[in-house]
């Protein structure tokens, strides 16, 4: 593991493990003054914090997990275990968010005794307030630059939490002042917005665990560095395999001079490789295609072939274009918009138009997605 990665896990490691003490500290003293005064929030409100002390728990075993880098049968290691142990945290978060209305709908129907907000009470959630909103922005910051989804949702939802304990105090001046006790509709309340952002976090883990599309920024990145190459005509094919957060597999096509000599193109592979892995990608391999485009009976084919793949629905560009004169053979390939569901019917289309063009030509075409 790179020292890069490795300062990334023991920062994530100490972020959490203050979260882990924030949490333990302050929820044990909302569950002991809650059942002291009968707030029945301020339980509830400690019990979700232990929920998170097990989310930060859980970050913090996946980090040491990460650190050991990868094994035989786990090549890319365990960097997709923090995708797993995010969706744990939301899957406890909703948890808790759905007892909570259990109860305080149990408690509306079954009224028990009225709160006793003292003095106690409004410290400890002042408390709770300043701290889970201080650890939010600073957790999501951190998660940021870190490139650390669990530290994200774990700031997001100690943010949440700080939402409780307005929602608290809010309870307590109304109760103060008007002796109306609203302080169960308040968990109802609080506890649907905790849902609602569990929701959201459950769509981005699952997301991150199917594989999502490659961030276009980083992608343009890796296609601009190659393309800067002067030997390198064009760049294409370029597939990137995330297993983990800055932990990413791929590899790319490259256009070249098709006189270009064996020795200079496996020097030019190894230069490509290393820029890529100082950018955060292990390309496990360089193809290579050659492309005489400087022939300009060739070049003016390959126009009039794009200017007609323009005209199907769905195909993003043309690649890898090849003629061979001599033996009257045609190959490319059609970038196809993940959108579209039936691409071999787009490359038929094309592929009628083009021996429509070029009858005497043997055409062949190949379909990439645009990842």
């Amino acid at each position: 593991m790179s020292t890069n990665a490795n300062t990334r896990d023991n920062l994530i490691i100490r972020y959490n493990a203050l979260g882990i003490a924030m949490n333990m500290i302050l929820s044990t003293f909302k569950m002991i003054i809650g059942s002291i005064y009968h707030a029945h929030a301020l339980i509830m409100d400690g019990v979700n914090g232990f929920s998170d002390a097990i989310s930060f728990f859980l970050s913090i075993i996946s980090s040491f997990l990460n650190k050991k880098g990868g094994t035989r049968n786990l090549p890319m290691g365990y960097g997709r275990l923090e995708y797993l142990f995010s969706l744990t945290t939301t899957i406890l978060v909703m948890y808790v968010g759905v007892r909570s209305i259990i109860s305080a709908i149990g408690s509306i129907l079954d009224p028990h005794e009225a709160p006793d907000y003292s003095v106690s009470i409004i410290i400890v959630t002042i408390v709770s307030l300043f701290f889970k909103l201080a650890y939010g922005i600073l957790c999501r910051k951190k998660g940021k630059e870190l490139g650390s989804i669990a530290m994200i949702m774990n700031g997001t939802d100690s943010l949440c939490d700080s939402l409780v304990s307005i929602g608290i105090l809010a309870a307590i001046v109304i109760y103060k002042t008007t002796s109306i006790d609203i302080e169960h509709y308040l968990c109802i309340v609080i506890s649907l917005m905790i849902i609602f952002t569990g929701i959201k976090m459950l769509h981005e883990c699952t997301n991150k665990i199917l594989g999502t599309r490659v961030d276009p920024d980083f992608k343009k990145q890796i296609t601009n560095m190659i393309i800067q190459e002067k030997e390198v005509l064009n760049v294409s094919n370029l597939v990137i395999h995330n297993y983990g957060e800055n932990v990413n597999v791929g590899s790319v096509d490259i256009e070249v001079d098709p006189e270009m000599k064996a020795i200079k193109i496996t020097e030019l592979s190894r230069k490509i490789i290393g820029k890529a892995e100082e950018l955060g990608l292990k390309l496990t391999s360089v193809g290579i295609n050659a492309s005489d485009l400087n022939d300009s009976k060739a070049d003016f084919i390959y126009d009039r072939i794009i200017d007609k793949a323009m005209e199907h629905k769905g195909i993003i560009r043309i690649n890898s274009f090849s003629v061979d004169f001599e033996k009257k053979v045609m190959s490319f390939y059609i970038v196809v918009d993940y959108h579209i569901k039936d691409k071999e019917a787009q490359k038929q289309l094309l592929l009628e138009d083009v021996k429509q063009m070029y009858p005497d030509m043997d055409v062949n075409i190949f379909i990439t997605i645009d990842m």
